[in-house]
């Protein structure tokens, strides 16, 4: 006969329907995700491993060097002749198209121009030319021959490979040779005229285009690159690798070189998720102690990625995908988990709750879905609004990464109150007491026989239970009568009235009373008990009379027995608030103590006064960018200014700000008058008047190219123009010879054989001067010189410099002659200096904003000020420790700390809203009771929460890249200062201060002020209707004392009525009250 169905009135339809239909419930969600899934394998996944996108990309300056930068790509060097030229099917490998330069390091030693160091030089030059696959790659000549590269080897080898006998007179050649040129290409800053040694010596070696099956160097150049990335890949790395012997290392740094190093640096960090993984897993596994809830749990934590990637994808229209955004796996395994063991410990709970709640599966799911959905909730919309706050960066890839995380923290939550209540039903009806679905008896295989044996001859019924009620399916479950419960309860609370033998240790009843009393777990509240249930305390000398006696009162005071929890909850309820309290004073004054001293190093933070650096001092890499940048005479040491026309800004409409070769349209200067002889001898006179009058406070000496001054100097000479010209040349002759100037510059740069007479800066190709490809017009040309600052200067050194660069090209465009006033203040070192600026000030913006939003939240969900304000507190504590804890770190305000910032509040924030939310719902008198019952709840999930997020981020530790593991300590540092914020400070505050009753009540204080207002304009009303003189006689006093007998007999007393008021219950009820009358005397 079928059993008749539980009744489900009055619970939810949502935890209904998953109950009843679980598998129903967990095909829909696994439909939806894997569809998403998929549905984000068809957008193609592109990835920035190149970290040139952390500047700021709105404003002017931003606007003006994107847009010269997309000129660069998008137009040509050359004139109208070369480029038609160029457009054309080359000769395999005889356009120059990447470089890489190598770095020799003479280690613990100061000069590696010695015989022995040279041959290894050349020993390991040589490997690379010999290889097989070097031809299919170097920068050949029209005869198909390799040419030869930019090297060291070149003042000490002669053509067949022998060296000199005279080293030190080659040096001496070298030192003197180009006028110094090849000195500060070569040997590094510590080569002198008097001792001629150099620690570090270099060589480059150019690479050409197309290489085979390749029309030009233009024709699908990413393939391109990627067939080179991949030489370097399986050649030159291993090989640099290889060469290293004794105190000898080469160093390297170039094109393919850099990103393929990169990428495999973030390849290994990658293969460390798989162990971060692993770790959450085998700690979700010991929690659960069941395989199918940790395997189902962890997974669909996992297709919450996946799930965001395609509303990142398809919604959002952004393609690519920054290294930021492989955090927001480690963040979402710890906020996921935090959600499993909250919603798994629910249900877990709620069998041990009164009967109403207890008595069949669909009560449990009622109250476990209503418990766990709302605070995850309110957790979920604090962080994911603290990670969405990040959408207002002008960092895309800050913004990126916040609206990535959020969205994926989102998915998690809609599949945490969906798939996994469905998951833990099934687990329930077919795995709960099931031996082999439990973790701890998987390796027990052999007594898991045994416990079937015994029950298949009627014995050990209850095995398995792990001391929680029987709930293998509904259907037992339904067995389960409110009265058998009742009886349950009322046989444990009987047989605590049974007095056993007198203990032999009766002589220690005393010290036992007092034990008795200080475990009491209630305080007062339990202390009151029933006369002869003291008596039979009194005079037992039972340790187990006084146990039995001590779970009768917790039973009548909760309804279940505190017995039957787990350790760690059995303590929470029984010793830690009690220790809070005793000692509250003594921590709040330690806690005050360092949240001065945590302020004091906060206030200490400052922006970053070098480069944020991603790659570890260790690595070759690291290395060869510190060795061109510290020790040899590279314009990349200092930033450099291109003082540019014809560019106005660029339209980044419909565009993805994350993408890489496509920044927007260039809008081009309409006004620009490039041609006229005033233009031509106004760009003389800006090359002058900087040379004057900023050289050493803006301008590095001799350090300029003024193309205009080498065009004048080439156009005048007939034999360099072939024509007999003078300057300013004529206007419709000017872009003509402007062409033929930029085609003998090309030519002469690929020989070698020219330098611009004003600088130490070689000509290049992209961005001197630009003619479009479609018309052959000028589009754009500039000036360039280097500045007096460092390419690691800070914000504060360079913003002096930008200022008075800024003032001196506002009162140029006032001065210019008409067409020429647009000049353009260009160069990728202001580009960091603002972003530099601005990533302090959003850092603490997100902060503040994200804290507004957590009160906010946290204030609708408690509906209780002083909670709220108490919660806030907390968090502001957590935030400071943080931040004084990355000062005393070292740590200066990056692009790793200014991201860590905008996240702090969306991770710390999640364990105090918590306990909020289950202090606010703890139904007890006293704030010591409610919050006793309320870390009972929740402490062992917020503690396995604190646990996976910890091993999820500790494997960052042993990761190479400095971001990543800047993270996994900012994420320790988090976790570590918001549980001891929460469970310390936080309880200690709510010992002292916590609301009971309806103390802080925001509603019922609204409610009060509209209730005065609503009972004043009532009485108003009636004193109107009642205001004739003649109805109130003497002789009405009767009547009147008959209605006001009427009135208290249906409301009682003035404070009864005041209590209906204000009463959030009853409140819809006072229109229904009826005025007194007074009746008229017949």
């Amino acid at each position: 006969m079928t059993k008749k169905k539980p009744s489900t009135q009055n619970l939810h339809c949502i935890p209904v329907f998953i109950t009843s239909h679980p598998w129903t419930t967990i095909v829909l969600t696994l439909l939806i995700s894997l569809g998403m899934t998929f549905g984000s394998v068809a957008f193609e996944f592109k990835y920035d491993s190149t970290l040139t996108n952390f500047v700021v990309r709105k404003g002017k300056t931003a606007n003006q060097i994107e847009g010269m930068v997309m000129t660069v790509r998008e137009e040509c060097f050359f004139d109208s002749n070369t480029y038609e030229y160029l457009n054309q099917r080359h000769t395999q490998q005889t356009q120059p198209a990447a470089a890489i330069s190598f770095y020799y390091e003479c280690v613990d030693c100061d000069n590696l121009i010695t015989s022995k160091q040279l041959d290894r030089i050349y020993q390991f030059e040589q490997t690379i030319k010999n290889n097989k696959d070097y031809s299919k790659y170097c920068l050949k000549d029209n005869d198909g021959v390799c040419s030869s590269q930019l090297s060291v080897l070149e003042f000490f080898y002669d053509s067949e490979g022998n060296q000199y006998s005279d080293l030190t007179e080659m040096a001496s050649q070298l030192y003197y040779h180009n006028n110094g040129t090849s000195r500060k290409q070569y040997c590094d800053k510590s080569f002198n005229q008097q001792t001629l040694k150099s620690k570090f010596l270099s060589s480059r070696f150019i690479f050409g285009y197309p290489l085979k099956g390749y029309k030009n160097k233009d024709e699908q150049t990413n393939e391109q690159y990627e067939l080179f990335k991949e030489y370097v890949v399986e050649t030159i790395i291993p090989k640099a690798a290889d060469s290293k012997k004794d105190n000898f290392e080469v160093l390297y740094l170039g094109s393919g070189i850099t990103e393929a190093a990169i990428s495999d640096l973030i390849n290994h960090d990658a293969l460390l998720i798989i162990f971060s993984i692993i770790m959450v897993f085998s700690y979700t596994l010991f929690h659960t102690k069941s395989l199918i809830l940790t395997c189902l749990g962890i997974l669909h934590i996992l297709l919450a990625l996946p799930m965001s990637y395609f509303f990142y994808t398809a919604i959002l229209g952004v393609e690519w995908f920054t290294i930021l955004n492989f955090l927001a796996l480690f963040i979402v395994l710890g906020i996921g988990c935090d959600d499993i063991f909250i919603m798994l410990d629910a249900w877990k709970q709620s069998q041990h709750q009164n009967k109403e709640i207890s008595k069949n599966i669909y009560t449990r799911m009622n109250w476990t879905y209503k418990r766990a959905s709302v605070t995850m909730l309110i957790t979920t919309i604090t962080s994911a609004g603290a990670f969405f706050s990040n959408a207002a960066s002008t960092i895309p890839p800050i913004r990126y990464f916040g609206v990535f995380t959020g969205m994926a923290i989102v998915f998690n939550f809609l599949l945490v109150i969906t798939w996994f209540p469905a998951v833990i039903i099934i687990w329930n009806r077919y795995g709960e007491n099931q031996c082999c679905f439990d973790s701890t008896r998987i390796l027990k295989f052999i007594n898991c026989k045994k416990k079937k044996k015994k029950k298949k001859e009627g014995k050990g019924e209850d095995a398995g239970n792990d001391g929680y009620l029987s709930d293998t399916d509904d259907i037992k479950l339904e067995d389960k009568s409110a009265s058998t419960i009742s009886s349950s309860i009322s046989s444990i609370t009987s047989n605590s009235t049974r007095l056993p033998e007198k203990s032999k240790k009766a002589k220690k009843s005393n010290k036992l009373k007092k034990k008795s009393r200080k475990n009491n777990d209630f305080g007062e509240g339990l202390e009151k008990t029933s006369s002869s249930s003291g008596d039979d305390l009194k005079h037992s000398g039972s340790r187990k009379h006084k146990k039995t006696k001590k779970n009768s009162q917790e039973i009548q005071k909760l309804g279940f027995d505190i017995e039957d929890l787990r350790l760690l909850e059995r303590y929470f309820f029984r010793h830690h608030v009690h220790f809070l309290r005793k000692f509250r004073w003594v921590i709040l004054i330690i806690f005050l103590a360092i949240l001065i001293f945590f302020s004091i190093q906060t206030s200490k933070l400052e922006p970053s006064e070098e480069p944020t650096e991603f790659v570890p001092d260790g690595h070759l890499i690291k290395r060869g960018y510190n060795a061109e940048l510290d020790e040899f005479y590279s314009s990349s040491i200092v930033g450099t200014v291109y003082l540019q026309w014809g560019v106005e800004s660029i339209d980044r409409t419909g565009v993805d700000p994350l993408e890489i070769d496509n920044l927007g349209k260039v809008i081009y200067d309409d006004g620009w008058e490039p041609n006229l002889p005033s233009s031509q001898e106004w760009i003389i006179e800006v090359c002058d008047r900087i040379r004057n009058e900023y050289e050493g406070t803006v301008y590095r000496e001799g350090q300029m190219i003024c193309f205009m001054e080498d065009f004048r100097t080439w156009v005048t000479n007939e034999t360099l123009s072939g024509g007999s010209y003078s300057f300013p040349v004529e206007e419709d002759q000017f872009q003509s010879l402007l062409g033929n100037f930029t085609n003998w510059v090309r030519k002469t740069i690929l020989a070698n054989e020219v330098q611009s007479s004003q600088s130490v800066l070689p000509y290049t190709f992209e961005n001197t001067i630009a003619f479009d490809k479609a018309s052959y017009q000028l589009q754009m040309y500039n000036i360039q010189f280097n500045l007096v600052i460092g390419a690691k200067d800070p914000a504060k050194i360079s913003r002096p410099v930008f200022d008075q660069l800024e003032d001196f090209i506002e009162q140029l465009n006032k001065e210019a002659p008409s067409g020429m006033d647009m000049a353009g203040n260009v160069a990728w070192k202001w580009m960091e200096m603002l972003t530099e600026e601005i990533l302090l000030s959003v850092a603490f913006n997100t902060v503040f904003l994200s804290m507004g939003i957590a009160l906010m939240i946290i204030l609708i969900a408690t509906n209780n000020l002083i909670t709220s304000l108490l919660a806030i507190i907390s968090i502001g504590g957590i935030v400071v420790t943080i931040i004084g804890m990355m000062v005393s770190l070292g740590w200066q305000l990056g692009v790793i700390e200014s991201v860590s910032l905008t996240i702090i509040v969306g991770i710390s924030v999640d364990y105090i809203v918590h306990f909020c939310h289950a202090y606010n719902i703890a139904d007890y008198d006293s704030s010591f009771d409610k919050l006793k019952v309320a870390i009972t709840n929740l402490g062992i999930s917020v503690v396995s929460a604190a646990i996976t997020t910890l091993s999820a981020s500790f494997v960052m530790f042993f990761t190479y890249i400095i971001f990543f593991k800047k993270f996994g300590i900012f994420i320790w540092m988090t976790i570590f200062s918001s549980v001891c914020w929460s469970f310390i400070f936080f309880f200690c505050l709510l010992v002292l201060l916590g609301p009971t009753g309806d103390k802080g009540n925001i509603k019922l204080f609204f409610q009060k002020i509209f209730c005065k207002k609503q009972l004043i304009r009532k009485s108003a009303i009636t004193y109107k209707k009642n205001d004739d003189p003649k109805k109130h006689t003497s002789s009405s006093s009767t009547t009147s004392d008959n209605s006001s007998s009427t009135l208290d007999s249906r409301f009682g007393s003035e404070k009864n009525l005041q209590d209906l008021i204000l009463d959030d219950n009853k409140y819809q009820d006072i229109e229904a009250i009826p005025s007194p009358k007074i009746r008229k005397k017949k």
